[in-house]
């Protein structure tokens, strides 16, 4: 009897050498070839779970980006805050969130000039900063940061923190371990416990 592939495992195996042939060789390079010669398929097979290449990139972001988020969920029921979850999920402290962080690079690259790829990195950065400016709504309640703060201008603020860290230790792992990256995060935050706050620009429209 022919052997019963689980689609979604199937699936799931296709966007993980994608992963792969993204952070390996850059989305550019990427081909339907490669990808099943890395899991050992027939392109045939590809398209059998995919419509096309395209298809298949697409997914293969969302997936990517889905993962943070679903790490965000699981740190919530494990007992952290929303913000130190989201900050978790956003950083490449591990190697899987250091594959999420080379993929989102690729796409970056690629998305200038292309309005599909670069509506996806809209909505992920909107969605993100909807959450970082609701972990400050938090810390403000909870009294861990000062009552008054412009939360969604220090979500805007903390949003290129996170992204700016995060890129620089894509592309030079070696010289940003986990503990750099934290200690970056945590002087930007004493900073804001330290400070009063002040006027500031509105930057909710902008940064939305």
């Amino acid at each position: 009897m022919p052997k019963v592939v689980d689609v979604d495992e199937r699936r799931a195996a296709l966007i993980a050498a994608t992963s792969q042939e993204i952070s390996r060789h850059g989305l550019a390079n990427v081909t339907l070839r490669s990808i099943a010669r890395l899991g050992g398929w027939t392109t045939g097979i590809v398209t059998h779970y995919f419509d096309d290449k395209e298809a298949l990139l697409k997914a293969t972001f969302r997936h990517r980006a889905d993962r943070a988020r679903l790490q965000i969920e699981r740190a919530l029921a494990d007992g952290a805050t929303l913000l130190d979850a989201s900050i978790d999920a956003a950083l490449p402290l591990d190697a899987e969130r250091m594959l999420d962080w080379r993929v989102f690079l690729a796409y970056m690259g690629a998305s200038i000039g292309e309005e599909d790829l670069r509506a996806l990195h809209h909505e992920r950065q909107r969605r993100f900063l909807a959450t970082l400016e609701a972990a400050l709504d938090d810390e403000v309640a909870a009294q861990r940061l000062p009552l008054g703060l412009d939360t969604a201008h220090e979500a805007a603020r903390l949003l290129v923190v996170l992204n700016g860290i995060a890129v620089v230790a894509a592309l030079a792992a070696d010289l940003w371990p986990p503990e750099a990256q934290r200690s970056i995060v945590e002087a930007h935050f004493a900073c804001l416990r330290a400070t009063e706050p002040t006027e500031v620009p509105n930057t909710r429209s902008r940064a939305r």
